[in-house]
């Protein structure tokens, strides 16, 4: 299982094309901090000039590494709030974001009173599904690096019950109360295949400021929001960390191996 931040878990394929492409790895990294620090301390400020070597990094990004992990098999991170039947029923089966799924929660939460029916109804009625559904049903969203629970991009989806297709739109502040009292925090380690071209991409990004960092450059490790779709069938659940476990709060930090060191934090 590969780590797209983590080098030592590279696969030797990778791990060889990294290192024959390690000279134009460096150069684009450089240049892009050189070009970055010219346009910052000109005045005023010029155009940000292109880096001369964004077409070969490109290429390798893409039609070279993210077809290599196509292949693989890699470690992500799914941060949401559920209650205990809900972790059970994901180690069984994943399921995509839908509006009939969400319905299907909401039922589940009314037969243990946890919502009153009307609740529910609100809920549902005002879900960002119905109004985007092209951009948020039919997915699992992941990040390709784990962050820390207290991290300001994944502190609300551990908040609130449903994630933002149950409380992003709600406007009643008291159902919205009641979902933060629903379930406890959860962090998912997922084990998937990529889904798309988006997505190798997405994950070769990871993959290349990893190495830039192996190299010694001061590259951040941003990672990227993955979603899993298509692959659904084959993802399955490798751990389930809840508020209160030790790893949850270790999560980025000592857990897994290496990620204090590598991630920077």
């Amino acid at each position: 299982m590969l780590d797209s931040w983590n080098p030592k878990t590279f696969s030797g394929e990778v791990y060889s094309v990294l290192s024959d492409h390690s000279k134009l790895i460096r150069s684009f990294y450089e240049e892009d901090r050189m070009e970055m620090e010219e346009y910052l301390n000109s005045s005023p400020h010029q155009s940000l000039k292109s880096n001369r070597f964004h077409s070969a990094y490109s290429e390798l990004s893409e039609q070279i590494i993210a077809p290599i992990l196509a292949r693989s098999r890699l470690r992500v991170w799914h941060y949401t709030r559920l209650t205990e039947y809900e972790v059970k029923s994901m180690r069984q089966k994943l399921v995509l974001s839908s509006l009939d799924y969400l319905s299907d929660r909401l039922e589940n939460l009314v037969s243990n009173t946890l919502l009153t029916h009307e609740e529910a109804e609100t809920v549902y009625a005002e879900s960002p599904l119905h109004s985007q559904r092209e951009n948020r049903a039919g997915q699992m969203w992941t990040t390709t690096i784990p962050f820390r629970p207290s991290y300001g991009g994944v502190e609300p989806l551990l908040e609130s019950w449903g994630g933002e297709s149950a409380y992003f739109r709600l406007s009643n502040k008291k159902i919205a109360a009641k979902l933060k009292q629903i379930g406890s925090p959860r962090i998912v380690e997922l084990e998937t295949t990529l889904s798309g071209s988006r997505n190798g991409r997405c994950v070769s990004d990871t993959v290349l400021q990893a190495w830039a960092k192996k190299l010694g450059l001061p590259v951040p490790l941003s990672g990227c929001d993955l979603p899993v779709s298509n692959c659904i069938d084959t993802a399955k659940v490798v751990r389930v960390h809840t508020k209160g476990d030790t790893s949850f709060q270790a999560v980025a930090t000592a857990y897994p191996e290496d990620a204090c060191a590598l991630l920077g934090e």
